[in-house]
């Protein structure tokens, strides 16, 4: 049973890439790129070979500890595991648990991920190739820590998928988990500025380090090379404890995830009202906004961008204060507003099969792309402005705040009419409902890109008359030209929100039913 798992993970891979020649060749260009990584550690490892005990063990614990937390965070971003080999698909085989844990963790040293970590786990024992009994205990350290990764990534996100039999706090998860990922830039210019103190605290940190899941499968041999052996096997005995915590917490998954069953009946929780469609126009239009404002709130696929606009205003801030510039955080409000007029931009394809209910009930271009609009402007317009009014308070440059303002509005504006047009007709693949936000489906990148570059392309080309007033008036500082660059600015981006709209309804009510088929077949691929 196991060499039969491990058969069809070979067999689902390959039709992957018969079914998409997209995917193939970026797997291509990702084995290529991992295999260049690797040639690169083996080389850099082999070099270390030649220095002291102390550097090498200082940098071999380092990697290590990279690699299990590149274990541990990056499937909150790429949807999980792969869906074709989930447990749940396997219980009506009756598979025993731990057969079926180990043909899915030997399968998944088959994929490209596992099979470089075993390898550059075992890259990791070469810079103590100077003695044999060092390189053993590397040797060990390495398969468990592999082990380990392998268990934990797969343990870790059962859990999340099977936690409450709801989607709700593993989308939490990723999105608090996208916050240091936003923010690594400052973390990265905090840490630099603090450096010779990081590297006075080192030893002090690397000694706590070797005894944690991230630095005791590589700290072992380093403590061997030291002439204690006797501690050294203590800390292999403390990896085989985190491997069997691992290894656990992915059986605990799999039976929570294939005990777990559907949920029947109706709600207990009681409707209360209406909630935001009372305070919409009872109109086919103001459902679409009250819907869609609803998705902003709970969908997190939507509310990454409402998580976005706070983090980069403080990116922004944090680079203008590194440079000296207070151009870049003039610009807060401008790409803010840049950014946020093309949230809108894969809506359709948000819906996936949902959109069959616009479909079916006759909604018409214009109330689809006047809904979707306005609830994207109800909050984006407020954050916009608040955007520029806080770069203008941070540079004291008070007298620039119209010229911003009115970039960043036509920015907006400009790009939310143009999501209307483009957004009618092509449409990509996105992440699933339920999956990371920020995950990339299989086969949508070259797609994604092309519509989006054509987008920003075309958004600086329709604003192009606002844009260079505006920043004629930002470089001048007159009142006259700030004034005027505010005034045509907005009504830059009025002019082209509106023609966006009508062309996006028009385009809308002539394709939508080859659109929805398009979205279908997205949806049926996942």
């Amino acid at each position: 049973m196991v060499a039969h798992l491990i058969s069809l993970r070979f067999r689902l891979t390959i039709a992957g890439w018969k079914r998409s020649t997209m995917v193939l060749v970026m797997t291509l260009i990702g084995v290529v790129y991992a295999l260049g990584l690797l040639f690169a550690m083996i080389l850099g490892m082999t070099a270390l070979g030649s220095a002291d005990t102390e550097l090498r063990g200082t940098v071999v614990v380092l990697i290590g500890a990279v690699l299990v937390l590149a274990w541990l965070v990056v499937p909150l971003f790429a949807s999980g595991m792969d869906q074709s080999m989930e447990p749940r698909n396997f219980v009506t085989y009756g598979i025993q648990t731990p057969v079926l844990i180990t043909g899915l963790g030997l399968g998944a040293l088959t994929t490209m991920t596992g099979a470089f970590t075993l390898l550059a786990s075992i890259a990791m024992i070469l810079p103590w190739r100077d003695n044999v009994v060092v390189m053993l205990t590397a040797l060990v350290g390495a398969l468990l820590g592999t082990v380990f990764c392998i268990c934990l990534a797969h343990g870790v996100t059962g859990l999340l998928s099977a936690m409450t039999g709801r989607r709700r706090v593993r989308e939490t998860l990723s999105l608090i988990a996208f916050i240091p990922l936003m923010l690594a830039g400052v973390i990265f210019g905090t840490a630099v500025e603090s450096i010779p103190g990081l590297i006075e605290q080192l030893p002090g940190v690397l000694g706590v380090l070797v005894w944690t899941p991230l630095g005791s499968f590589t700290g072992s041999a380093w403590t061997a090379s030291q002439g204690d052996l006797g501690l050294a096997a203590a800390q292999l005995g403390v990896s085989l404890v985190w491997v069997l915590g691992a290894i656990w917490l992915w059986v605990t998954a799999v039976r929570r995830s294939i005990d777990r069953a559907p949920s029947s009946g109706t709600s207990s929780r009681s409707t209360r009202g209406t909630g935001l469609f009372a305070r919409f126009p009872a109109t086919p239009a103001g459902a679409i906004a009250a819907r869609s404002i609803i998705y902003w709130l709970k969908d997190p696929r939507y509310s990454a961008s409402l998580i976005m606009v706070p983090l980069m205003v403080v990116v922004l801030i944090f680079l203008g204060a590194q440079s000296g510039s207070s151009v870049i955080v003039l610009l807060i409000g401008p790409l803010v507003g840049l950014l946020l007029g093309f949230a809108i931009q894969a809506d359709l394809s948000y819906d996936g099969a949902a959109l069959s209910m616009h479909i079916t009930t006759g909604v018409t271009g214009q109330d689809d792309r006047r809904g979707r609009v306005s609830a994207l402007l109800i909050w984006a317009v407020p954050a916009t402005i608040g955007a520029t009014v806080i770069g203008a308070a941070v540079t004291g440059a008070w007298n620039l705040l119209p010229a911003a303002l009115g970039l960043g509005m036509t920015l907006l504006l400009g790009g939310a009419g143009l999501s209307a047009l483009i957004s009618a007709r092509f449409v990509y693949p996105v992440p699933a409902p339920g999956a990371s936000p920020f995950a990339t489906p299989q086969g949508s990148m070259m797609r994604t890109a092309m519509v989006q570059m054509v987008s920003l392309l075309a958004t600086v080309v329709v604003t192009l008359p606002a844009v260079v007033l505006s920043i004629v008036a930002l470089v001048n500082g007159d009142t006259l030209w700030n004034l005027i660059a505010l005034a045509v600015g907005l009504v830059n981006g009025v002019i082209v929100l509106w023609i966006g709209m009508k062309l996006g309804a028009a385009w809308y009510d002539s394709t939508s039913d080859k659109t929805y088929q398009q979205v279908l077949r997205y949806v049926s691929s996942q």
